[in-house]
């Protein structure tokens, strides 16, 4: 799966649900401030399926020959998507048409033709299949309760779901952001960060450890800044973490552990949903977080689980609902997040791929991690 940050991918469930309107918008938005580049992509199944258009005789499918072709597209007849790019004020249009078998293939040409830094807004369901965008929407229309076949294979990876009434949305195309080369949307949540503990195994505050050039719990708020409407870091070192600007909550008491950095956290929290993570789990996978918060509208709380069976309550969403039950477990004396699961209403979330929660606790860990990813070690 391909990471492109800096792609907006707009697909839809069904005809007429004002994406390329949206798309227009967003186009008109940024056009004078930033390289926006619009694409769209149409796959090609040959396997005597429908249409993918919906009708028969446009020449979409028989128009080239080979695995793929990519188009820049600088004109054509009025109403066609990709001269509505056009004419909202996109400085590129391409128009990637190909085989399915070949889709990964195709992605990865139209991917060099295309600066990384551009703000690049795409037309497509079927592309999510084989690359993770900034920000995937889709959108449906109100009426409708149908689902195309494009749309049903992905609709589960979308961070949001748009319903169009025909004239707007219900999400407004403003809420999204494009900003430092990345898409993102801001969660009526709040998120934060534990950086509480005593970092035993690693000797040294794996807080201040060096990734990407900079400190990790920062390469962690970073990726986070973006996305929520508001940020707090756990801690209990008072003016270590003055130099990210980010309200810090102190623990009631401490040495109680995560649980209670919890609930130290909940109860300064200005919302009612929280996403908690650790400040030793460098990578953030948002659409995980994205669909966690989806999923918490009837759960106290949203837990995922590993293709190995573990759980990650630090890497989960809460709602302001548990505090009462962390309060009578700490005056009980217990420290075991899992004990709070046995008194709270949980969504388990399981998560199919192995790699998207990954923390650091040791010198070896770090060191294996800085290798994978490439990185420079310890300042």
């Amino acid at each position: 799966m391909v990471k492109i940050p800096n792609m907006l991918i707009i697909g839809s469930a069904g005809r007429n649900s004002g994406k390329t309107e949206f798309a227009c918008r967003l186009i008109r938005r940024y056009r004078s401030r930033e390289t926006v580049i619009g694409v769209k992509i149409t796959t090609i199944d040959e396997n005597g399926r429908p249409c993918p258009r919906g009708g028969e005789g446009c020449g979409v499918c028989n128009s080239f020959t080979g695995k793929y072709a990519i188009t820049e597209e600088r004109d054509g007849p009025p109403g066609k998507d990709t001269v509505r790019m056009l004419e909202a004020g996109a400085h590129k249009v391409f128009w990637l048409r190909v085989q399915k078998d070949y889709l990964q293939e195709g992605v990865f040409a139209l991917r060099q033709l295309v600066d990384d830094t551009a703000c690049i807004i795409c037309e497509s369901n079927s592309s999510r299949l084989v690359l993770e965008p900034g920000f995937f929407l889709v959108m449906q229309t109100r009426a409708s309760e149908s689902i195309k076949l494009s749309c049903r294979n992905v609709i589960r990876y979308a961070d949001k779901i748009v319903t169009f009434s025909g004239s707007e949305w219900d999400m407004a195309p403003g809420d999204l952001v494009f900003a430092d080369g990345q898409w993102s949307y801001l969660e009526s949540a709040t998120a934060v960060v534990l950086a509480g503990g005593e970092s035993r195994r690693m000797g040294t505050d794996k807080s201040l450890l060096s990734i990407a050039g900079k400190p990790m719990i920062q390469h962690i708020v970073d990726q986070l800044r973006h996305n929520f409407q508001h940020l707090l870091i756990s801690a209990n070192e008072p003016g270590k973490y003055d130099f990210m600007d980010v309200p810090v909550v102190f623990d009631q008491q401490k040495g109680m552990g995560p649980l209670m950095g919890i609930l130290s956290s909940l109860q300064q929290s200005p919302t009612e949903l929280n996403f908690i993570t650790t400040c030793d789990a460098p990578d953030i996978r948002l659409p995980i977080v994205r669909k966690m918060l989806c999923e918490a509208e009837d759960h106290d709380a949203v837990i995922p689980m590993s293709v190995y069976g573990r759980y990650e309550p630090l890497f989960a969403v809460y709602r302001k609902s548990v505090i009462h039950h962390c309060q009578e477990l700490i005056e009980a004396g217990e420290r075991k997040i899992a004990r709070l699961f046995d008194r709270v209403s949980i969504k388990v979330l399981n998560v199919d791929r192995p790699d998207w929660f990954q923390n650091i606790n040791t010198p070896e860990e770090y060191t294996a991690y800085t290798r994978q990813h490439r990185l420079p070690g310890r300042p």
